[in-house]
């Protein structure tokens, strides 16, 4: 469980002062961070800025296992998207209500193997349980890589060809949210959203728990 000093220290971001495109906390007007970058996703929030308990909420979760810690991820991501689409509706409208399913960022079968889970597909869902919509377990991923400590051009190019569809008949003609845990660049949510998109999805939003900021 998450603490009340811990959930109070957050920092959430105000969807209404934040960038649709890329989750960056004030770049509502203009924002430098997805500027010039071909992004294939249509819109993308963030419940809170990555530094300090969400950081280390993450890190728990992932690295240390502490599985417990899913159902509070999806809680804290399912308000974010209920406040956004309720502050913001021209924004943000549709965000949940007008939703076929909810799909996630996959991880690799090397790092399920490691940690002995998929720490999104629990987020999902603990998601799906809590919003009352259908989840879609249908993208995996090649590889093995580690993109934490990659630049952006390098997340961007490692992206590519990384995500697969592997039920294209389940996404065709739908509306998906994808889920994933912390935005850097953009490259993976953008990059899982265009083989969504390729497979026939007709919409394809995002929302994450955390943003990097500031680094």
């Amino acid at each position: 469980m998450i603490c009340e000093k811990c959930r109070d220290a957050m920092v959430t971001i105000d969807p209404t002062q934040a960038c649709v495109r890329c989750g960056a906390p004030f770049g509502s007007l203009l924002c430098t961070e997805c500027e010039g970058i071909d992004l294939a996703h249509d819109r993308c929030l963030a419940a809170t800025v990555f530094e300090g308990p969400p950081s280390r909420i993450v890190r728990a979760y992932k690295d240390g296992g502490e599985q417990r810690l899913a159902q509070e991820i999806a809680s804290t991501m399912f308000t974010a998207a209920r406040a956004a689409e309720h502050e913001d509706p021209a924004r943000y409208g549709g965000l949940l209500s007008q939703l076929d399913a909810v799909t996630f960022v996959p991880v690799t079968a090397a790092a399920y193997r490691r940690r002995g889970f998929d720490h999104m597909e629990l987020v999902a869902r603990a998601f799906a349980r809590k919003s009352g919509i259908p989840l879609l377990d249908v993208l995996a991923k090649r590889g093995h890589a580690d993109q934490r400590e990659l630049s952006r051009a390098e997340r961007m190019e490692q992206s590519q060809r990384v995500y697969v569809v592997v039920a294209p008949d389940l996404v065709r003609g739908k509306r998906l949210l994808l889920l994933d845990d912390v935005i850097t660049t953009g490259a993976t949510v953008s990059a899982a959203a265009r083989v969504l998109k390729l497979a026939g999805a007709t919409h394809v939003d995002v929302l994450a728990f955390a943003r990097v900021w500031g680094e």
